[in-house]
């Protein structure tokens, strides 16, 4: 990553402050170390990978709404003269950030572009057996430019490391229904469906109010707390999470990175982030009392996977298929393959931060179902999640590696029972 220089915009900020707890505090918004991965368990004797499928989140970027709408808010207070002198003091550091950022939003950065150039590199070195010979790569990804942007800076190492891939690559929403299901053009899309549901949107709101010192950080910027409310007409929430997200988001930057590390305290990051981290969870995970359907549109996701695994396997005409997309694709995604025990249902928010807490899908987040075949024998599988070596929820041969035909014959009837709740949602009125 790069340092920050004297000549460009950003200034760094008090040192020591937020960050001391450690990068995850950031959740969704962490660059997790690819440079660090463990050793992986070697495959039973006489088994050699010979087929990857890929599934992964796009990589580090700008963020989307929250900088116009910070940008509104603070102007919104200034003008009914509720900001104090710290309030005024960032807000004029921040309208210095926000000319670059407003031109940015949602962008793919350079650090993102690493990550998956690094994961390709990854794959290339770590699963050499399956680029021997004529390798065809069948790569698709939503259309979203920063997650296209992905999967070209995957590609396109690829490529530099081996001339001789045969490589195909499509950018579609005709794919929505098991690349981005919340897509209006997902033909299974139901109104609602990504809703949580009133019960348990208060139970979060009770459990945000009990955790997050929201009073205390307000009043740093407001003369009042209550401005948050009166003035901006917004909730307590939605500021916190949009200020956490400009703030921790600085950390996918390619420059600035820190830049707002005085706006929370250590001990307010944490705090601000088990909140945030519950709310992910009611999003994506198996929260008890969610009426969320994104777990069984996460069914269309695996059925499709294991569908094109067939398919690969049987004709031999595919060594690599590369999908790219959203965390809110991947995220349901491993909670219903439940790697690593994340499937967990709970009630209990405080509980959730020990099943699946957010950064578990950081920046450039991916699963890796490697391949491995033996003449004579069955094919076994090994998932890699973030690159490291998984758990399933099913007896192993040996360490990591599941015969092919128990993981299908454990998720099968997962995934025929989830788009079987889709169907009986399905009516003309809420589609």
């Amino acid at each position: 990553m790069k340092k920050t220089s004297a000549v460009i915009f950003f200034v760094i900020c008090t040192l020591g402050l937020c960050f001391a707890q450690g990068p995850k505090e950031a959740g969704s918004f962490y660059v997790y170390d690819g440079n660090a991965l463990p050793a992986m368990t070697s495959a039973p004797k006489g088994y050699k990978p010979f087929y990857i499928s890929h599934f992964a989140r796009h990589g580090a970027r700008w963020c989307t709404s929250e900088y116009d709408a910070l940008h509104d808010w603070l102007a919104k207070a200034s003008d009914a003269g509720v900001l104090t002198d710290a309030g005024k003091e960032f807000r004029s550091r921040y309208e210095t950030f926000y000319q670059k950022a407003r031109f940015c939003k949602g962008n793919l950065t350079e650090v993102g572009q690493g990550q998956h150039r690094l994961i390709a590199e990854h794959m290339y070195q770590r699963f050499p057996a399956v680029f021997k010979g004529q390798t065809h790569v069948e790569a698709v990804s939503t259309e979203s430019p920063r997650v296209i942007m992905s999967m070209w800076s995957c590609l396109s190492r690829l490529d530099e490391l081996d001339k001789t891939l045969d490589i195909s690559a499509n950018a579609s929403a005709k794919h929505a229904s098991w690349l981005q299901p919340s897509l209006s053009s997902n033909p299974y899309l139901i109104k609602g469906a990504f809703r949580a549901g009133s019960k348990a949107e208060k139970e979060y709101e009770d459990y945000f109010e009990k955790t997050v010192p929201w009073r205390e950080i307000a009043s740093r910027f407001f003369t009042t707390p209550d401005a948050i409310e009166s003035v901006l007409k917004i909730t307590p929430v939605k500021f916190i999470d949009f200020l956490h997200s400009i703030v921790t988001c600085t950390y996918c930057l390619d420059e600035g990175q820190g830049y707002f590390d005085d706006v929370f305290s250590a001990e307010e990051l944490h705090q601000v982030w088990k909140a945030l981290s519950a709310k992910y969870f009611l999003d994506v995970a198996n929260y008890t009392g969610s009426e969320t359907l994104i777990l069984d549109y996460a069914g269309f996701t695996l059925g499709q996977i294991i569908e094109t695994a067939d398919a690969d396997i049987a004709s031999g005409s595919t060594q690599l298929r590369l999908r790219f997309g959203h965390d809110s694709g991947i995220a349901p995604l491993f909670i219903l393959l439940d790697a690593n025990g994340c499937g967990r249902a709970t009630a209990s928010f405080e509980e959730s931060l020990g099943i699946f807490p957010s950064y578990y899908l950081p920046m450039g987040a991916n699963l890796q179902l490697i391949f491995y075949k033996k003449t004579g024998k069955p094919v076994l599988v090994k998932a890699l999640v973030n690159e490291r070596e998984a758990t399933l929820p099913l007896e192993p041969v040996s360490g990591p590696y599941y015969k092919w035909e128990d993981f299908k014959a454990h998720y099968l009837p997962l995934i025929a029972a989830s788009k079987a709740r889709i169907d009986s949602f399905r009516t003309p009125s809420n589609q």
